[in-house]
């Protein structure tokens, strides 16, 4: 009885840990943008989280531009910073998108997945 107590004692403790963790997405680029010849516009974000088991290493973002996904590289020199180009045709304005974070962390028996997932954005482009 004792045994079942203790273990008991320390799932509830595990389970509280994991409570009020907060994971964010933000945007550091503009929101509009001048319409260049190339047609890519870059998107930089910030991935921030106070999860204590996420495995950093398995960080992996990207863009999600309707059934199309852009995949993010780490910005050179910043912690936790990620950019990518986002293409936009030259026949639109507009670019709707959302950043997705997927990302493992360590649980009991074996490392679990997860992901974070934006607010809707719009990319203006502005003729010169």
């Amino acid at each position: 009885m004792r045994k079942a107590l203790q273990f008991g004692s320390l799932a509830a403790a595990v389970l509280l840990a994991g409570c009020g963790t907060t994971s964010t997405v933000t945007l550091l680029s503009p929101r509009t943008q001048m319409r260049n010849a190339e047609g890519l516009y870059p998107v930089e974000v910030e991935f921030r989280t106070n999860m204590q088991a996420l495995k950093k290493e398995t960080l992996k973002p990207y863009l999600q531009v309707g059934d199309n996904n852009y995949p993010m590289r780490r910005t050179p020199r910043l912690e936790n910073r990620w950019e990518t180009l986002l293409p936009v045709p030259a026949s639109t304005n507009v670019a709707d998108y959302r950043v997705k974070v997927d990302f493992e962390y360590n649980a009991i028996p074996a490392p679990r997945s997860n992901s974070v997932l934006s607010p809707p954005y719009r990319l203006q482009i502005r003729d010169k």
